[in-house]
């Protein structure tokens, strides 16, 4: 009797705080977020724009956002390319509990999500901009802003008149220098707008990494702006979330999974003077380091969003993924993303050649055999590997690993001969793999090893090389 009613407790105990789970700022979790990340897309396209739709090297990606809130919401999308400049960005209105879906070479053709999907761009009753006057606020019940600001006010000079959610369809005329200019940002050539200009010759595939952020308002800004966050366009309330699945055009491989959801937090505010690791600091900027454009963003104090920065969490150093190489039956990916604080052109004004800092990898095979990449004293002996992009997707034969069908790579980030040293650079990691049968592919998160986020290993404040956990063995007696 009593040893059920004491089984019976703990089986409460778990339900109770099974019950009582909440999001952990600094690691990221399966929650609504106020950023989302999609580490990664990729379509193709033909010599005349146009997505290819069907065949072996067709490939596009979909991507969903929804709303988890009863509140409608502006979600604000920005679409950059390998070497993190902006190419697209564009507003989306979420009504209560709303889902939006779209697809990525769609998106790049012209035909953005528009909601509702209208071919006026005029101020409308059914715009949830500012520019309408009709436009509501939250908590009215199609109160999609949070603020209507003032025309002196707003990220951008035009924020109030031309920021909309009612785009034509397409949004730009095909074969136009714009979208000329989009796909060529985008393809497999180092030639961008940012790059000295595109020239006109699409190389597939197409490729590049989203964030999309809660927004305030309608707005032509996006994160690399400082008026992005002086000016409140962008929002703390964590409602996002969203998913991504990669397509083929024969059908197979087809994967999916969710999007990076980043929490925004009011402890990661900080202030003037402290660095405090997040996900926008390297736009946001804080005391020793210095902000993006000189310019150190603070907000306006509201009811929505107070404090300095972006406060949202940020993303790790260091992360375990597993590899197979069994060809020609099983081969995998990685699809890696990288934020850089200060490498890659479109950061610090740098050149176009510039790369982001050297990688460690350690290659284990399934018997703890091991192949070392990366950061070593000179003269390095090692082979090494760079991820040199802030997205990319690479193939396991690119690697040199150990002579074995199947094993796991750990994967370290952290650089101190980086800028700022390294602490304020972050990383995310997903593999998959793919095989020759109908249902041999799959693709899952990396495992991430550092102990909180906020301070990764190797970045000041933290251990840089803990020993290992001895667990404890329980209920085997003397």
């Amino acid at each position: 009797m009593k040893k059920t009613l004491m089984t019976c407790l703990a089986i409460a105990a778990l339900f109770a705080i099974a019950g009582s789970a909440s999001a952990i700022t600094c690691t990221i979790d399966q929650r609504p977020a106020a950023t989302l990340l999609v580490p990664y897309f990729e379509a193709t396209f033909g010599p005349d724009g146009t997505p290819l739709g069907t065949g072996e090297n067709a490939r596009d990606t979909l991507v969903t956002i929804c709303n988890a809130s009863s509140a409608p919401m502006i979600a604000h999308v920005n679409v950059f390319n390998e070497r993190t400049e902006l190419v697209l960005d564009y507003n989306i209105a979420l009504t209560g509990f709303d889902c939006q879906s779209w697809s990525m070479a769609r998106t790049l053709q012209g035909f953005l999500p528009a909601t509702p999907i209208l071919t006026d761009h005029e101020p409308d009753d059914d715009d949830a901009c500012q520019r309408n006057p009709d436009s509501g606020l939250y908590p009215d019940s199609d109160g999609f802003l949070r603020i209507k600001p003032a025309a002196s006010d707003t990220a951008t000079p035009l924020d109030n008149t031309l920021a909309t959610t009612l785009y034509p369809q397409p949004a730009w005329p095909a074969g136009s220098s714009f979208a000329d200019a989009v796909l060529d940002s985008l393809d497999e050539t180092d030639d961008s707008v940012a790059c000295d200009g595109v020239d006109g010759v699409i190389e597939n595939p197409i490729r590049g990494y989203l964030v999309i952020d809660h927004a305030n308002y309608c707005n032509l800004s996006n994160p690399s702006d400082p008026n992005y966050y002086s000016r409140d366009a962008i929002g703390m309330e964590n409602n996002l979330f969203g998913e991504v699945i990669f397509t083929s055009g024969s059908g197979l491989p087809t994967m999916g999974g969710s999007t990076v959801n980043i929490e925004a937090d009011p402890s990661l505010a900080g202030d003037a003077d402290t660095d405090i690791r997040t996900f926008y600091h390297r736009y946001v900027g804080s005391g020793d380091t210095p902000c993006f454009a000189g310019n150190c963003a603070k907000f306006a104090t509201n009811p929505w969003n107070q404090g300095i920065g972006d406060q949202r969490e940020a993303l790790g150093l260091k992360y375990a993924a597993r590899w197979f190489d069994a060809s020609p039956g099983v081969t995998s990916y990685f699809n890696v993303w990288r934020a850089s604080s200060g490498s890659l052109s479109d950061l610090l004004g740098n050149d176009c050649t510039d790369i982001e800092p050297v990688v460690t990898l350690v290659f284990f095979d399934e018997d703890e055999n091991i192949v070392t990449s990366g950061v070593c004293p000179s003269p390095c002996q090692q082979q090494e590997f760079n991820f040199e992009l802030e997205t990319q997707r690479r193939n396991i034969s690119e690697f040199t690993h150990p002579n074995w069908p199947a094993g796991w790579v750990s994967m370290s980030f952290f650089n101190g001969s980086a800028p700022n040293g390294g602490i304020f650079d972050q990383a995310w990691v997903e593999y998959d793999f793919q095989g020759q049968g109908a249902f041999l592919s799959a693709s899952t998160p990396a495992t991430q090893l550092d102990p909180t986020n906020c301070e990764p290993l190797g970045t000041e404040g933290t251990v840089v090389n803990p020993g290992p956990v001895i667990p404890t063995v329980v209920g085997i007696g003397p």
